[in-house]
């Protein structure tokens, strides 16, 4: 089965239209963070499908049209174009293109900046981090529907969540999500396709989002994997952590995070949380100090090799691996769970990928 690159409406999420792009010149990259990039390069001369003027506007109007790599009804990775260059010389038009959800969210406020004041006041109450995320997204989509995507919310539902954020902070949608995966929360909007063939994004929300599990044996001849690195790194391990929130000077609010029992010398840290205090501040240090208070034994996984046998499916970013070893005089015995951060290839079969623990 072919990859295929096809053009959506980023309203709607609705098929426009199959491209065709050269098999050199074209780079795409997607991850958990949601800033991944793509660029494809089309011939508008060939003979079988041209791309006159009138079709390149209607397919590449910036910020009107997603395109999605697919694998028959899966999709390996989407972005929202941005522009396209039209070479003279070559004949080519090479389309720029940025993973929608995170891009767009810099961009939009609380409010609509023709209706500034206490409307752009969003407060979340006792809701978990899917309900407040839920709740953040609506306030994203909800003015009319030229403000749409094709986004599904995340379930509602009750928990320690509870932050109000003034309209007169002036925060951008990207701002309040930052604010919960900085407790340690993750925000994944992974891109799939409707029986109808309708681009759409779920909404993932986890302390480690996982999207599905494959299971793949390191010493097996047949392994899709290769590029295989064990490390030990202990660049970011702090013992202790103080986490700075909202103000400055002798008002800034400070928490601390840490303590003994202590196996290395004392590596005591600082961060700020710009926009946080109180409960919310103390959580987001928490969880800094969870993340960073030991070293980090990591897998590193350069290349996966898509096949009959290996979809690119196994590779997409979230996707969890089992990587099993036995008998390796270096790699631990055993089955050591990673997944996919992130993900980049070509318009060919090998995906560079970047893994992590888990």
């Amino acid at each position: 089965m072919p990859l295929e690159l096809w053009v959506h409406d980023a309203t709607t999420g609705a098929e426009v239209g199959q491209v065709f792009p050269l098999a050199d010149g074209c780079q795409w990259s997607t991850n958990i963070a949601g800033t991944g990039e793509s660029t494809w390069v089309l011939r508008t001369d060939d003979d079988e499908r041209p791309l006159a003027r009138a079709r390149i506007l209607s397919l590449f109007q910036p910020n009107a049209r997603l395109i999605a790599l697919r694998w028959g009804m899966s999709v390996v990775g989407a972005w929202k174009i941005e522009s396209w260059d039209y070479a003279d010389d070559t004949k080519a038009i090479t389309i720029s293109a940025v993973e929608l959800v995170r891009s767009e969210a810099r961009w939009r406020m609380t409010y609509p900046l023709d209706s500034y004041g206490d409307l752009g006041t969003l407060t979340v109450t006792g809701r978990s981090y899917p309900g407040a995320v839920r709740a953040i997204l609506i306030r994203f989509m909800q003015w009319a529907p030229e403000w749409n995507y094709p986004i599904d919310l995340p379930a509602d539902g009750t928990g320690s969540y509870t932050q109000t954020w003034e309209f007169w902070k002036k925060l951008t949608i990207e701002d309040l999500l930052v604010q919960i995966e900085e407790e340690g929360v993750e925000i994944f909007f992974r891109p799939y396709l409707t029986e109808g063939r309708v681009l759409r994004f779920q909404t993932l929300v986890a302390p480690r989002v996982v999207n599905g599990t494959s299971s793949f044996h390191l010493q097996a001849e047949d392994s899709p994997l290769s590029g295989v690195h064990y490390r030990m790194s202990g660049v970011e391990q702090i013992t202790g952590g103080q986490g700075l929130g909202e103000g400055n000077g002798q008002d800034q609010p400070v928490r601390y995070a840490g303590g003994p029992p202590f196996t290395i010398p004392i590596r005591d840290a600082k961060r700020t949380f710009s926009d946080l205090t109180g409960t919310r501040l103390q959580v987001a240090t928490n969880a800094w100090f969870a993340r960073d208070s030991q070293p980090v034994t990591s897998w590193v996984v350069e290349k996966f090799t898509t096949s009959d046998a290996y979809s690119p499916m196994h590779a997409v970013s979230g996707r969890g691996w089992n990587l099993q070893s036995k008998g390796h005089p270096v790699f631990p015995d055993g089955i050591h769970p990673v997944r996919v951060v992130a993900a980049s290839g070509t318009f060919g079969l090998e995906i560079t990928t970047e893994v992590e623990s888990v």
